[in-house]
């Protein structure tokens, strides 16, 4: 019975009532509001057609075929239809040797075809399927003696892709069209490729590019790594800086939290071992006379603070910062630490000419550390006299480059 094109009313339950029809074409119809029972009374239809139905399986029952056990030729092509549902061919286990599924926009095939044990051909044309997933792959092998049909769907013959081609090139047999089954954006039929020594050639060519990718990926990480390890050397100072103001904020160092702006000390001294005992006996006794509170490392130090903490802690909490660069000074590598972490804290909190050096030793500008050479400009800085004699003139200037803000 053909009534393809006719309008046919298929909401009506009892519209089709020929037991004995064996052929039934509803092509172009519209079976939105078709209802899920209207195949009952044809239940021994060997042929179904309903192409171009606007058949949506979200919107119709999956039972829609269900009781057509003998249907054997079944052919919704044209439909839009991107999947089945599970239940939609369970009545046609035995019975269903053609399924036409063509002009769809399938890009893989549901699992419950593997049910169809007595499925011949499936057309599969004109669809959206780029390659034979796992799971398809699976599906094709378990229907024995199936012909599939791939023609004018997108078959991607890309590298990415060689598995999926490397299981078709396999499964050859399986597949009744593959002349007509060209590689999307190729003229070139997919059975071209399954040609040994074009196959050979293009999975050497899919290593090269494997391995170029690879390099490509290695040289890129390793710049990469380059990049930040040498960031990470350039920069550990102001690194630590942040990790040990956070660390500080978070646990605190010794019984004094300190407040911005509210300074424990006048002034922290940096200075070299060797200098301990000038700097007690020449500058501490200056310091006292114009009532600068300094830190000196033998009287506040904490035990058991390492001491890139402590550095931290003493420049957070005094207003100025005074490097004694003398001979033994230069050569620690302490000093370079403390005048990175002095600068960085510096620049973190705006704090202009809050640096102070003291040049002792007679030693010329040229051999100062390189970090304070980049900001000269900014540093307050005194030569301290060999001749200690004028003491009025040595406490002026000492007034000046500590007092001044």
């Amino acid at each position: 019975m053909r009534l393809a094109k006719t309008n046919f009313p298929l909401r009506l339950k009892s519209v089709l009532s020929f037991p004995s029809l064996k052929i039934l074409d509803l092509s172009e119809n519209d079976f939105s509001n078709i209802n899920p029972y209207i195949f009952q009374g044809v239940k021994n239809i060997r042929q179904l057609r309903a192409v171009n139905v606007r058949l949506n399986f979200s919107v119709i029952s999956e039972s829609l075929f269900k009781n057509l056990k003998n249907l054997t030729n079944l052919d919704i092509s044209q439909n839009s239809l991107t999947f089945l549902p599970q239940r939609l061919l369970s009545d046609q286990k035995q019975s269903l040797e053609k399924l036409y599924l063509d002009h769809n926009m399938f890009s893989y095939l549901s699992s419950s075809l593997k049910q169809l044990t007595n499925l011949k051909a499936l057309y599969v044309r004109y669809n959206l399927i780029s390659n034979i997933n796992e799971e398809d792959q699976k599906l094709f092998e378990s229907l024995t003696d199936v012909l599939i049909y791939l023609e004018g769907n997108p078959i991607s013959c890309t590298c990415s892709k060689i598995q999926s081609l490397k299981w078709m090139k396999d499964h050859q047999h399986l597949f009744a069209d593959l002349f007509n089954t060209k590689c999307v954006g190729s003229k070139s039929a997919t059975d071209e490729l399954f040609n040994e020594s074009k196959w050979r050639k293009f999975e050497l060519d899919c290593q090269a590019t494997e391995w170029l990718i690879f390099s490509i990926v290695l040289i890129v990480s390793t710049l990469i790594t380059l990049i930040i390890i040498g960031a990470i050397k350039k920069y550990h100072v102001h690194l630590e800086y942040v990790i040990l103001r956070l660390k500080q904020r978070l646990i605190p160092v010794g019984d004094h939290v300190c407040v911005e702006g509210d300074f424990q000390y006048d002034v922290y001294i940096s200075y070299n071992d060797d200098d301990t005992s000038w700097v007690a006996n020449n500058l501490n006794p200056k310091l006292e006379i114009l009532n600068i509170k300094a830190w000196f490392k033998v009287r506040d130090s904490i035990p058991g603070v390492s001491q890139s903490e402590e550095i931290i802690k003493c420049i957070n909490e005094s207003r100025k910062v005074m490097f004694i660069i003398s001979e033994s000074f230069l050569d620690i590598g302490w000093s370079s630490y403390a005048v990175q972490m002095a600068i960085t804290h510096a620049f973190h909190n705006q704090r202009q000419r809050s640096i102070v050096v003291i040049i002792k030793d007679g030693l010329p500008l040229e051999r100062l550390p390189k970090e304070f050479k980049h900001i000269w400009w900014w540093i307050e800085h005194l030569r301290w006299p060999e001749d200690e004699t004028n003491e009025e003139t040595l406490l002026l200037n000492l007034s000046n480059v500590l007092v001044s803000e």
